[in-house]
């Protein structure tokens, strides 16, 4: 999730502080980052502007229910929410913040507060609500304790967890509450996506599975992750959350065939981002040629398939890619079972094979009418 996000998640974590009790104000807020956010496209702080004037203050009551998702129980309470959310972003645009990296600049500011304490024409509760979350201190402990109690997988005691967090900042040179606010920081984003690293990976692996299954020529059949740096043996499941999830599949070569023949040689599906939901792209590549009038027939077979337009890349005279991207629903696995994990991922897997049997079809009936 980009920082502009974080900026909107932060936002939103500092007007709901007028909920109580603790569980509630969890709840609206991952409602908040989980349903409000993708559905809304509340990506930034324009976006977030841009729907408080679409809905005005007569409109907050419908508002509420949008942000929050009927998780607040007691509708005056979500309404003094959207208010106090309203207020924050008055207030920011007034100090001329405009995104995240004046947002992240003006909090780090050493006025910062005293703008605060200096500003008694604002609402009390926007007072109160941007002082609570320029106290590092007070604002992101929470986020530290629901940090613990997931990676741990039980509750300790408060004292030892920041005494223990009070270590670690030591070790690496920084303040207890320099290393406090970055976890607060990725736990809200870990929080955002609902990320659950088991059952992505069990997605996967479904996928992997039963295209391995179905494609009983391959050579080789990897599953591996790209951009992570942690140079520790970690789990797949915890490199699934750092990098991007990527399974090729090697198709043999058609040796002795004549170079004009296409062939595929090449499956690969990888994550391309989150966005509103799980960003797919699907490469096929293959050696042979691949004449100009047979990418149009491509391009018209998947189109009457209502498949995703292809994009051609010609890498050499004899060696070319083809691929496509889509966005595969909205990734909330903290919603679903395993039978429904393994379900979408077999929906996604002939998805996948329909692509790669579709052109091996077309390119079945190309060596067909040319031979004698």
């Amino acid at each position: 999730m980009e920082p502009q996000s974080a900026m909107v998640l932060e936002l939103a974590d500092a007007a709901l502080q007028v909920i109580e009790p603790m569980s509630q104000r969890t709840a609206a807020w991952q409602a908040f980052a989980r349903c409000a956010v993708p559905q809304l496209g509340l990506g930034s702080l324009a976006r977030l502007v841009a729907l408080l004037q679409q809905y005005g203050p007569a409109e907050d009551a419908e508002l509420a229910l949008l942000l929050w998702q009927g998780e607040i129980t007691q509708q005056v309470v979500a309404i003094k929410a959207v208010q106090r959310l309203r207020n924050l972003v008055t207030f920011l645009q007034s100090q001329g913040i405009t995104d995240a990296a004046s947002w992240l600049q003006w909090r780090a500011s050493a006025d910062a507060q005293a703008v605060m304490h200096g500003a008694p024409h604002q609402e009390p509760d926007t007072n109160n609500a941007l002082l609570w979350h320029l106290d590092s201190g007070r604002c992101d402990v929470p986020w530290v304790l629901m940090f613990a109690r997931r990676v741990l997988g039980q509750a300790p005691a408060h004292g030892h967890i920041m005494l223990a967090v009070q270590e670690m900042a030591e070790a690496m040179n920084l303040s207890a509450k320099v290393l406090a606010r970055r976890i607060a920081w990725h736990e809200r984003l870990f929080q955002a996506l609902g990320e659950v690293p088991e059952l992505r990976l069990a997605w996967w692996r479904c996928v992997k599975r039963i295209l391995q299954a179905q494609l009983t020529n391959a050579t080789s059949v990897k599953l591996q992750v790209q951009g992570v740096k942690e140079a520790l043996p970690l789990s797949l499941s915890v490199h699934l959350r750092q990098g991007q999830p990527m399974l090729t599949i090697q198709l043999p070569r058609a040796f002795g065939a004549a170079p004009a023949w296409p062939n595929l040689t090449k499956v690969q599906l990888r994550q391309e981002g989150w966005g509103p939901g799980l960003g797919l792209r699907l490469l096929l590549q293959g050696e042979g040629a691949l004449p100009a009038q047979l990418q149009l027939e491509i391009a018209k077979r998947w189109k009457a398939a209502q498949l995703q337009p292809p994009v051609f890349e010609r890498i050499s005279a004899t060696k070319w890619e083809i691929s496509c991207c889509w966005c595969d629903g909205l990734w909330k696995p903290s919603n679903l079972d395993h039978a429904d994990v393994n379900d979408w991922a077999t929906d996604t897997a002939l998805q996948v094979l329909e692509y790669a049997l579709v052109l091996k079809g077309m390119f079945g009936e190309l060596q067909a009418t040319k031979k004698p």
